[in-house]
């Protein structure tokens, strides 16, 4: 089944069933309206009923009753009432820590890392191990032990609020094989693996992990549009606009490293072959910053385009020299504004690239629908 975020596939067991999705009766409505009252709760930290009210433009009584389930459920927390200027005192809700975990899984050509994450990001425990290639059997049967080991650590509670699994593919993995096939492949052997343990398994890449992580934990919050570009085996990433990703995960669909640019040579190239790796030559980082400047043209001869997030799994030092060249290659544009487009390192991939993964079940679960673009799959 496709979820709801772009490039993505959510696999679902009987038992698993969302019954969160909108629709047309009172518990899915209701349902619509708990997220979009978690989703502003989560962008601006703590809210009182009356802002909620006024932020999502429900009534009063509507953001009341909805506040009070959620916080029923265990997924908000009230706190002390606080003493305005004016009025009545207020009581600002904000999210519960512990009201949901989700186990994220990043794969890529040297290892296996998970990272156990709590409902606010927070890393509760992180594992890694080496995996020289992808054996979907080694992968199933790793995460299955993780899986299994994390309830066994919980109390009951906390078992229950362990809702869903998160697993984002390096480019590299697929070995150069980005099409719907192998991803076919890889989500039957996933599917499989959620029936096992009742869990919903949600499957997409590590630029769009990584780009999930971004607008929830990251600059999203306050920078609603930017292009996102992510670093890796390959260059990937794409459009966010008013928070809604606008790229897909494989060849299919829209993705910024499709993009023809210079290469250097008589004919152009895709922007994805221009990833330069660990041991990238400064002729290389050149090209490759080259490459997403005239990427930054094309998308800005379309749309308003202000600011760019590049991130990856690159060495810090790396980063920055391509950060360096890429900012001389926008003040070079011939386009307007270039000189209001401003470049920023991304603040994720390298805190916890897993943790990009466990985004991806909480995104599906907890976030408004109308929050990302339905271009899934590809």
């Amino acid at each position: 089944m496709t979820g709801h975020i772009p490039g993505t596939t959510v696999l679902r067991g009987a038992q698993s069933a969302d019954s969160t999705r909108p629709g047309t009766n009172h518990v899915a409505l209701r349902a619509v309206n708990e997220r979009l009252v978690l989703s502003l709760i989560r962008t601006h930290g703590s809210l009182s009923k009356a802002q909620l009210a006024e932020l999502s433009g429900l009534a009063a009584q509507t953001a009341s009753v909805i506040s009070r389930s959620l916080i029923d459920a265990g997924l908000l927390l009230a706190g002390s009432p606080v003493r305005g200027k004016v009025g009545q005192p207020y009581v600002p809700l904000s999210l519960n820590p512990t009201g949901a975990s989700f186990l994220g899984v990043h794969v890529d050509a040297r290892e296996i890392r998970t990272a156990h994450v709590n409902f606010v990001g927070e890393v509760i425990s992180e594992t890694s191990a080496p995996a020289e290639r992808l054996d979907l059997d080694h992968l199933v049967k790793h995460v299955h032990a993780r899986a299994s080991r994390i309830r066994e650590e919980c109390d009951p509670d906390q078992r229950a609020r362990f809702q869903a699994i998160g697993v984002s593919l390096a480019s590299g993995i697929l070995s150069g094989d980005r099409s719907a096939a192998a991803w076919n492949e890889i989500e039957q052997a996933l599917q499989k693996l959620g029936s096992a343990l009742d869990l919903p398994v949600t499957v997409s890449s590590d630029a769009l992990a990584a780009c999930s992580a971004e607008l929830i934990y990251g600059l999203g919050p306050t920078v609603p549009d930017f292009l996102y570009v992510f670093l890796d085996d390959a260059v990937g990433g794409g459009l966010v606009q008013d928070r809604r990703i606008r790229f897909s995960r494989g060849d299919a669909g829209p993705n910024l490293g499709k993009l023809l640019v210079p290469s250097g040579k008589a004919r152009p190239t895709p922007l994805r072959n221009l990833a330069i790796g660990d041991d990238g030559t400064a002729n290389a980082i050149g090209l490759l910053a080259e490459g997403i400047a005239y990427a930054i043209a094309n998308c800005a001869a379309l749309m308003p385009c202000q600011t760019v997030i590049v991130d990856g799994p690159l060495p810090a030092h790396k980063l920055r020299l391509v950060m360096a060249k890429l900012r001389s290659a926008i003040a070079q544009l011939d386009v307007p504004d270039a000189a209001h487009i401003a470049a920023r390192e991304g603040s994720m991939a390298r805190k916890s690239i897993a943790m990009g993964a466990a985004c991806l079940p909480l995104l599906d679960r907890y976030y408004p629908d109308d929050q990302f673009s339905h271009a899934a799959g590809g």
